[in-house]
């Protein structure tokens, strides 16, 4: 195989694992990833697009000090209230990933997580985040790969095929322009819901502007849904498959 076919194949294995690929990928929680590789006692960590504030907050765990950003203010009021009914310590604030706050080199660690994809421009977002990180500090994107069933079923309503892709391109621009890769992983998480109905609630919540998509064929999309859906336990399941790339500012 030659150099460009080697690179065509890991682009392709990153952007979109077939079946059997992504049944052999190791399975668990985004924050148990995370702490696998950034390790404990990182000083000073930023969460850009954070929503509201799950992730943040799991990483506040074994990071002494994270603030969360995201464009959304209930969103952040959101993430506020949990934060402190958990007793987790996070700066959360109403701020754009594309214009940061802080000084340059302020943060040990910058994350975009689910987020990147979402950025109105994310080469932009790229270069302010890599403005914040010190010298050493790693950038750490994890975003969802446009592969396996719960793409599959939810891309009806909305397809991020394109947007993540992009995502993908404008991270892979930062490599040899002051980054270096340090790592690249791919894993799955289980969704499971208790309906159908549930699930189309959670889509709503997610974006109310998909509530076309579901009138255009409601039982097409409901269709789908549950024929690419594993039975547990009286609940419809998936494995939703994520990638994180791990770089390191020079």
């Amino acid at each position: 195989m030659t150099a460009a076919q080697t690179s065509q194949e890991a682009m392709r294995r990153a952007l979109s694992p077939d079946d059997a690929e992504i049944r052999a990928l190791p399975l668990g929680a985004n924050t148990k990833f995370a702490r696998e590789l950034l390790g404990e006692g990182v000083g000073r960590a930023l969460d850009i697009g954070c929503g509201e504030g799950k992730f943040t907050r799991g990483v506040s765990a074994f990071i002494g000090e994270v603030a969360g950003v995201d464009v959304k203010e209930k969103a952040i009021a959101k993430a506020k209230a949990a934060a402190q009914a958990e007793g987790a310590r996070v700066d959360f604030r109403v701020e754009s990933g594309e214009r940061l706050p802080w000084a340059d080199g302020h943060f040990d660690v910058v994350i975009f997580s689910n987020s990147l994809h979402h950025m109105p421009d994310a080469a932009k977002a790229l270069g302010e985040a890599g403005r914040a990180l010190a010298p050493g500090g790693l950038l750490y994107v994890m975003e969802p790969v446009a592969a396996g069933h719960y793409h599959e079923a939810t891309k009806f309503v909305n397809d991020e095929t394109v947007v993540r892709r992009e995502a993908w391109v404008a991270l892979h621009g930062m490599i040899g322009g002051g980054f270096s890769r340090v790592r690249e992983i791919l894993y799955r998480s289980r969704r499971s819901f208790a309906s159908y109905d549930e699930w189309k609630d959670d889509q709503l919540d997610r974006d109310a502007r998909r509530a076309a998509k579901f009138e255009a064929d409601p039982e097409g999309v409901k269709r789908v849904f549950e024929t690419l859906a594993d039975k547990e336990d009286g609940r419809l399941a998936f494995d939703q498959v994520f990638r994180v790339d791990l770089l390191r500012k020079a």
